[in-house]
C-alpha cells in the first residue's frame, strides 16, 4: 500500500495549476504542502512529517505515522 506521494518541481505556480486541474478531474484536492514541521492531512491526526534539503539541495521528508 502507497502511503502518500511526493512530486517535485522547479516551478511551484504551474505545478500547482498542473496538479489542481487533473486532481479536479478525479474529485480529489491537494492534501498537503511542503512547508513547516507539522501535523499533516485532514485534522491533522497522526502524521506528522518535517521536509528538509541535504547538502546537495536534494528534498528528504521525515515523517511519524501512528
Amino acid at each position: 500500500m502507497i502511503g502518500y506521494v511526493i512530486l517535485g518541481t522547479n516551478n511551484i505556480a504551474r505545478a500547482r495549476s498542473f496538479y489542481d486541474a487533473l486532481l479536479a478531474e478525479m474529485g480529489v484536492t491537494r492534501m498537503m504542502e511542503f512547508g513547516a514541521p507539522g501535523l499533516r492531512g485532514e485534522g491533522g491526526e497522526g502524521f506528522y512529517a518535517a521536509y528538509l534539503r541535504d547538502l546537495d539541495g536534494n528534498k528528504l521528508d521525515v515523517y511519524h505515522y501512528g
